[in-house]
């Protein structure tokens, strides 16, 4: 039993851990903190949902900020590039598929990895 309290609490750590870098990756990209960032570890796919900030004090940072650079957003090919080294980073293996949805209407986001098989040694 000792051993899967300990499995169990490892994937506890590496959700914690994905969530931090995630909601750090999202806030570079979109200019304001997620509300909360839930993690959802299966065998071969890690599911990410972030609940957006709201408009109000995004518009509040921007105006704070001398610059914005256009290309910073969550739906540019640099956030998916940075998403997927967050994966790769902390779950030790390639991540083969990236799959992000996008609630506007529920202010929401949801990341999918497709994760590349462990390998075997027989």
């Amino acid at each position: 039993m000792s051993e899967l309290q300990e499995q169990a609490s490892s994937g506890d750590t590496t959700s914690d851990e994905i969530a931090r870098s995630m909601g750090t990756v999202w806030q570079r990209f979109s200019g304001q903190r997620p509300k909360s960032t839930s993690v959802e570890i299966e065998r071969n796919v890690v599911r990410c949902v972030i609940e957006e900030g709201t408009p109000e004090t995004a518009a509040e940072e921007d105006a704070d900020a001398t610059e914005h650079d256009p290309e910073l957003s969550p739906d540019s090919p640099s956030f998916s590039y940075n998403a997927t080294a967050v994966i790769t980073r902390v779950t030790g293996r390639r991540v083969v598929a990236f799959i992000p949805k996008r609630n506007k209407k529920a202010q929401t986001s949801t990341q999918t990895f497709i994760l590349d098989q462990p390998r075997q040694r027989f």
